[in-house]
C-alpha cells in the first residue's frame, strides 16, 4: 500500500501534509524533471527572484488593478490532471509519480485524489497544470494587449491604465479559470480599481506598502528582536520603489 505522508494538520483554515521520506525522494525527482524540461512564463513570480514583492513593484507603474484568487488551488487539481501533465511532457512512470504526489481529498466535494499543500513537488506540479490549462491562453491574450500580468501560485493580478481593456481581461481570465476547474474565490475578487490589497499590502499607482492590519497582527504576537528586524526589513523592501 502506498503511504506518502506521516501526518495531516490544519492551520489557518488550510490542510497541510507532512510527506514521508519516499514521497520526498520521488517529489525531488518530479521537481528535477520539471526544471530540466519546462520553462515557466517569466510572470510566474513564485519562481522569480524577488517573489511577490517584485510583482507588486512592477504593477505600481499602472493606474488600475484587478486581483483573482483561486479557491483551494492545490486541492482542485486531480490526480489524473497531474498524470496527463507529466506524461504529455515525456516523463516515464507518470501514473506512479502522480499517485505519490496526491492524497485523498480532505474535502467532501471535488476530485477524490488531489495535490496537497506540503509536498516538495506540489508547487511545480500545480504550476505545470495551470500552465497547460486555458488560463494561460487568457493570460497571454491579456499580455498581448499591454496588460501587466503576475501569477503567484493562486493569486493573479493584472494592471493597466485603461479601465475598459482591463475589465475585459479580468472577465476573460475569470471565465478561463472556471473552464479549467480553477474556481475564483468570490470573497477575494477585486475587479479593476485604483487600489487593491494583495499579499497584505496596499497597492496603488506609484505606491505599495504593508497594510496597518498586517503590522498590528505581527506586533500583537510580541515578536523577538530578530523577528522585528526581519519584519522591518520586509516593510522597507515593500515600499522602497514608491515614488
Amino acid at each position: 500500500m502506498l503511504t506518502n505522508y506521516h501526518n495531516r494538520f490544519k492551520t489557518r483554515g488550510k490542510f497541510i501534509y507532512e510527506p514521508t521520506e519516499g514521497c520526498t525522494r520521488r517529489g525531488d525527482q518530479v521537481v528535477n524533471f520539471i526544471r530540466r524540461t519546462i520553462t515557466f512564463p517569466d510572470y510566474f513570480y513564485h519562481f522569480s527572484s524577488g517573489g511577490h514583492v517584485a510583482a507588486l513593484h512592477d504593477h505600481i507603474r499602472n493606474r488600475l488593478f484587478f486581483k483573482i484568487d483561486i479557491q483551494n488551488f492545490f486541492y482542485s487539481i486531480a490526480r489524473n490532471r497531474i498524470q496527463r501533465a507529466l506524461a504529455s511532457n515525456g516523463m516515464r512512470g507518470a501514473p506512479t509519480y502522480a499517485a505519490w504526489s496526491t492524497v485523498r481529498s480532505p474535502f467532501p466535494t471535488g476530485p477524490k485524489y488531489v495535490l496537497p499543500i506540503g509536498f516538495v513537488q506540489s508547487t511545480h506540479l500545480a504550476s505545470l497544470v495551470l500552465m497547460q490549462s486555458p488560463v494561460l491562453d487568457a493570460l497571454a491574450e491579456a499580455r498581448s494587449k499591454g496588460i501587466l500580468i503576475s501569477v503567484y501560485l493562486d493569486d493573479i493580478i493584472g494592471s493597466h491604465s485603461d479601465e475598459g481593456l482591463l475589465t475585459a481581461a479580468y472577465e476573460a481570465i475569470q471565465l478561463a479559470c472556471v473552464k479549467s476547474n480553477f474556481v475564483p474565490n468570490a470573497e477575494k475578487l477585486s475587479p479593476p480599481r485604483d487600489t487593491i490589497v494583495a499579499f497584505n499590502c496596499n497597492v496603488r499607482l506609484g505606491n505599495t506598502e504593508v497594510t496597518p492590519e498586517r503590522e498590528t497582527k505581527f506586533y500583537s504576537k510580541f515578536p523577538g528582536l530578530r523577528a522585528r528586524i526581519s519584519f522591518l526589513d520586509y516593510v522597507h523592501r515593500v515600499s522602497r520603489q514608491n515614488t
